[in-house]
């Protein structure tokens, strides 16, 4: 009997650290699948909710409506040619490239950021007149004083009847007169 007693503890001393080692794996990886349920185990703390520093809901109507109303100036103040032209000119060169200059043509963008010295562009930016703008714009001369108008290309027009009936009498298709005989 002590035969059987010594073999079954040899054999459980040699079991021993595969036993081990298997219970500390299983045991792992039980409370590893036990602390990604949220409602069963794990050792995950719970921290208190956080108080929010919200604002007041009268100061966020505020903050909308000043909002909406820069937005409704902003809309205004670049409405025609000519108050864009005032933006741009009274702007500071840094701010200049923030101003949409679609309402302008391309001959009018030119005028304004090419051919027109910074001194030019102060006259514009300190004149109060849309309508003395507007007519620079449009090419009338002399509508600001001290800065040339946007340039017009001309369109040549056609000649007119004398000239015509003059052409047509010079190329010779012009019948010679015809007499009566009574």
């Amino acid at each position: 009997m002590r035969f059987f007693w010594a073999l079954i503890q040899a054999i459980a001393n040699l079991a021993k650290p595969g036993l081990t080692a298997l219970w500390n794996f299983g045991d792992a990886a039980w409370r590893t699948a036990c602390s990604f349920i949220p409602f069963g185990g794990g050792s995950g703390t719970v921290m208190p909710p956080k108080k929010l520093d919200l604002p007041d809901i009268n100061e966020a109507h505020e903050v909308k409506d000043v909002a909406q109303d820069q937005q409704i100036a902003a809309d205004l103040m670049l409405s025609s040619p000519a108050r864009v032209v005032q933006a741009w000119a009274r702007a500071s060169k840094s701010e200049r490239d923030t101003i949409p200059l679609t309402k302008l043509s391309t001959d009018q963008i030119d005028w304004l950021e090419v051919r027109l010295s910074d001194d030019q562009i102060k006259i514009l930016a300190a004149e109060k007149s849309e309508f003395k703008i507007e007519a620079a714009l449009n090419g009338q001369e002399g509508a600001v004083f001290g800065v040339p108008s946007v340039p017009t290309v001309r369109k040549k027009s056609g000649p007119n009847l004398s000239d015509r009936i003059a052409e047509f009498r010079m190329n010779g298709i012009e019948r010679p007169p015809v007499y009566a005989l009574n």
